[in-house]
């Protein structure tokens, strides 16, 4: 071969060999940087396998150390983790279907309801015969369930009514003996002092406010229980807005106030005339007491008015989903003293009085009445108040079919 031509084969040889020998070099710097990067990804990825075993440590943990069930269901509604105290009661049947474990209709729907996204109200059910509320909340890719056995409570609330309704039966015989015993002594005893009978009155009235505490707590003990008969019908609003007024009208007379029935008289609901006219009453009568001048007027809102309030009552964590379509909304408005802002949630409870009651008489009751027979119809009761310038009282009725 030509000297000239091996040189030529040679440089070129060398040439190839320079250039894969760069090549290689790009590869090994282009592997070297990919390794270091899959190094670094590595580590990443074991960091965050590290906290979320510590995470799901935590959680578990957390879970663990809660008293009731909790019980973790996936969008079939299988479950797919659950707690000691869920294992205890028999439930926890991972990769079973929630009705197969817990063999609950109410249970399994509310599940359903809280991963549909629909309202996740507590419900009751009852399991190896003791009752159960449950609580369910939607979380991505299925609903975590929160139980609480409620039997002890029940209990418990079953002798409170009962020992109420006892005391309450015991007491109204000789409170109304004392109460006769009373008024013949007031009528036939000629020769008392002004004094005896201020004393004389002053023992009438409290053997009246003590008679009124016993039918009171008698009407909500019926109406927890719910034995208290409702007798649902179409009735007019105006007419029993207008019989509450008549029967409180000389307490307002005395008081110097005027009451004013808004409600219009074609307006018509369906609920039961005698237990509305009982809450009608109670609001009337509070109204009258702490208003020292102006008006008490009753109303019933416009569809637009009462749309609003029930945007409200639909936000409220504790909600229900009314509508105009639904209910009418009944209002009760003095121009009196109001309620502290921080006092209002605290009103519909049972004995709670506000600072401006005292002295005021009342058992404490009314209020408490009130709710619940509202929350018999399927409905609320709420208030809103300005000190200084008065409180109304709202609260639905079901409307005419």
């Amino acid at each position: 071969m030509d000297t000239a031509l091996m040189i030529g084969v040679i440089a070129v040889s060398f040439l190839v060999v320079i250039i894969l020998l760069v090549r290689l070099r790009r590869t090994l710097d282009e592997v070297t940087r990919l390794d270091t990067e899959m190094r670094q990804t590595r580590r990443q990825l074991e960091a965050t396998a590290d906290e979320l075993k510590q995470c799901r440590a935590v959680k578990d943990a957390l879970v663990e150390t809660v008293f009731d069930p909790v019980v973790f269901v996936d969008d079939d509604r299988r479950i797919v983790a659950c707690n000691n105290a869920a294992n205890r009661i028999g439930i926890c049947k991972v990769g079973h279907s929630l009705i197969e474990a817990a063999r609950s209709y109410e249970l399994d729907n509310l599940a359903g309801d809280a991963i549909a996204g629909r309202a996740e109200l507590p419900r009751e059910f009852a399991l190896h015969n003791r009752l159960f509320r449950a609580q369910a909340t939607r979380f991505d890719g299925g609903a975590v369930l929160v139980l609480r056995d409620v039997s002890e409570l029940q209990r418990l609330g079953r002798a409170r009514r009962d020992f109420v309704a006892n005391i309450s039966h015991e007491l109204r015989t000789p409170l109304t003996a004392m109460s006769l015993l009373l008024d013949t002594f007031r009528a036939e005893s000629a020769n008392i002092t002004p004094a005896q009978q201020r004393l004389l009155g002053q023992m009438q009235d409290q053997t009246e406010s003590l008679t009124q505490l016993v039918q009171e707590l008698s009407e909500l003990t019926q109406i927890e229980s719910g034995q208290m008969p409702m007798r649902m019908v179409r009735a007019s609003l105006h007419e029993v807005v207008s019989t509450a007024m008549t029967r409180l009208m000389p307490q307002a007379e005395r008081a110097g106030l005027r009451m004013v029935n808004a409600v219009p008289e074609e307006l018509r609901g369906l609920f039961d005339p005698d237990q509305i006219r009982r809450v009608l009453s109670n609001l009337l009568h509070n109204a009258i007491k702490f208003t020292p001048q102006g008006s008490v007027t009753a109303f019933v809102l416009t569809d637009e008015e009462a749309d609003k309030q029930l945007q409200k009552l639909r936000a409220d964590p504790n909600g229900i989903d009314l509508t105009t379509e639904d209910v009418l909304i009944v209002g009760v408005r003095d121009t009196g003293v109001g309620i502290p802002r921080e006092e209002l949630p605290r009103i519909f409870e049972r004995f709670y009085k506000v600072d401006r009651a005292r002295g005021q008489g009342g058992t404490g009751l009314g209020l408490a009445i009130a709710k619940h027979i509202v929350e018999a119809h399927g409905g609320r009761i709420w208030a809103e108040s300005t000190l200084g310038k008065g409180t109304t009282f709202y609260f639905t009725v079901p409307r005419e079919d």
